[in-house]
């Protein structure tokens, strides 16, 4: 074998195991860079469902998406639960629709309210006043900021026939309609709930839109509206827009003016079923006293 031969496969039994060595060398740091790097984006993923990164994005109806961080934290309905003058929900409806007895499911008076906004009772009567109703979902700091209508659509009502009354509910207990409901503000400090705890608080609209100038949402005739309520959850600003169930609220019916006093159908539901009728009030000067009675459903 020549001289330079001998030099060649000298070199190639020398250099070839270090080769192999880097080669092996480099496949796994390849590895631990990519593993390295799959840990990151887990971790980044962690913080943004733990609440580092922003807020879920808005579901439908304007209500923050219950999937992830403060938006997923609290559960907000609301209903219409009096005046800022009385607990007591009044309806202004056709005469004859007054007469009507309710559905043997209507057996209190919460589900009378109910069953007259679905058959077009008007709630009457201005400053309405709604009870949110929170429950948290894990143990949280809730805040109520503000709450405000927003206004929908005009209510159209020519078409209706007949004379509008008042329709109201009695359960047969003593009614707390003299006692305002009052309104809670939220205080300076949030409130603690615990996991699975339900909040209920009675709030009035705000007189103020968005910008801090005096607004009143309801003008004049009958508005459909939804609710706009801020929170702070956690520290977290949410904002929830929030319909009456299935429909919109609606405010507000005016059928009681200085002089005149519309006619009255009082509905008791417990302990027996019953209607008692008061006659309409036309004067000048104090109002006379109202001559109410038994009345014969239609």
């Amino acid at each position: 074998m020549s001289a330079g031969r001998r030099l060649v496969r000298v070199v190639a039994i020398g250099v070839l195991p270090a080769v192999l060595a880097f080669a092996a060398v480099y496949a796994l740091r390849s590895g631990d860079s990519d593993s390295d790097s799959g840990g990151d984006r887990a971790g980044a993923g962690r913080a943004t469902a733990s609440g580092g990164a922003p807020p879920a994005p808005a579901g439908a109806g304007g209500q923050p998406a219950a999937s992830a961080g403060p938006a997923g934290a609290v559960e907000l309905a609301a209903t219409l639960s009096g005046t800022a003058y009385s607990t007591e929900l009044t309806f202004e409806v056709p005469e004859a629709r007054a007469r009507v007895s309710p559905p043997e499911w209507v057996r209190d008076c919460g589900r009378f309210a109910a069953w007259a906004r679905d058959n077009g009772g008007v709630p009457v009567g201005v400053e309405p006043v709604h009870t949110l109703t929170l429950r948290a979902r894990r143990s949280v700091d809730v805040q109520v900021t503000a709450v405000r209508a927003v206004p929908v659509a005009r209510v159209d009502r020519a078409g209706e026939q007949g004379p509008q009354v008042e329709l109201a509910c009695r359960d047969g207990r003593a009614s707390p309609a003299a006692s305002p409901p009052g309104r809670w503000r939220g205080g300076d400090m949030p409130h603690p709930l615990a996991a699975g705890q339900t909040l209920e608080v009675p709030v009035e609209l705000d007189g103020l839109d968005e910008a801090g100038t005096p607004v009143d949402p309801f003008p004049g005739g009958v508005s459909d509206y939804r609710l706009r309520v801020e929170l702070e959850v956690d520290g977290v600003p949410q904002t929830y827009d929030l319909r009456d169930g299935d429909r919109d609220f609606r405010c507000c019916g005016r059928i009681t003016y200085m002089g005149y006093q519309a006619a009255r159908y009082e509905w008791t539901l417990a302990p027996a079923r019953a209607l008692r009728y008061c006659a309409e009030l036309r004067y000048t000067g104090e109002p006379p006293p109202r001559t109410c009675g038994p009345r014969a459903p239609a």
